[in-house]
């Protein structure tokens, strides 16, 4: 039992001294030690769990942005091929490709296909470069009207096509038909594009 001291104060007045605290005992002491190490480690466990998990999402975003690059390019170097193909059809006559609406509407489809598809290529480029992955709903809308776009132009030059060919082969259907098999290729690129677009923004989300 702890004892009470008093010491002489001012005017010889006694004062009563507290005790001084009991020493902690070594059992609890341990225990507040060990839990304290347990707290500590369970917080390195987390916060090492979270850089993993953190650099796993980079490394996966850098591997989508990569396909995605790739994929544009492509689009962008098969349209370009398409239009000069559609282009190139001046032969005079009925082989003037200016002739027919669906042939024009080809051109224009795979005119917007190139362009976009060679800028959103770049942009990817430049953000790869940058470290920065994050997905933009202009990518997955973006891929999505022009795909539309050289989809329908592709099917709506098919019929005229294949009615020609039916007909005569020569080096006007043969361009044309070349420019829409390029179409549904630059189709399917955007298309995968736009899928792994909308796959990356799903992730982001949640």
């Amino acid at each position: 039992m702890a004892m009470t001291v008093a010491s002489p104060g001012k005017g010889g007045v006694y004062v009563a001294k507290p005790p001084p605290p009991p020493p902690p005992l070594p059992g609890v002491q341990k225990t507040y030690d060990s839990y304290n190490g347990q707290v500590g480690a369970s917080a390195a466990a987390r916060r090492r769990r979270r850089t993993a998990e953190t650099g796993e999402e980079l490394q996966e975003g850098e591997a989508l942005e990569g396909i995605v690059l790739v994929l544009r390019a492509g689009a962008a170097m098969v349209a370009f091929v398409g239009v000069a193909l559609v282009a190139s059809c001046h032969h005079g006559d009925w082989m003037e490709f200016t002739r027919y609406p669906e042939f024009r509407y080809l051109l224009g489809a795979s005119v917007a296909a190139c362009v976009y598809s060679a800028a959103q290529a770049l942009r990817s480029f430049r953000r790869m470069r940058r470290g920065s992955t994050s997905p933009a709903f202009l990518d997955f809308a973006g891929d999505q009207v022009v795909a539309y776009l050289l989809i329908t132009a592709s099917a709506a030059a098919l019929p005229i096509t294949i009615r020609m060919r039916s007909a005569v082969i020569n080096i006007f259907t043969d361009a044309m038909t070349a420019a829409i098999s390029l179409g549904f290729i630059a189709f399917a690129a955007l298309a995968f594009s736009a899928i792994i677009s909308g796959f990356r923004l799903s992730a982001h989300a949640y």
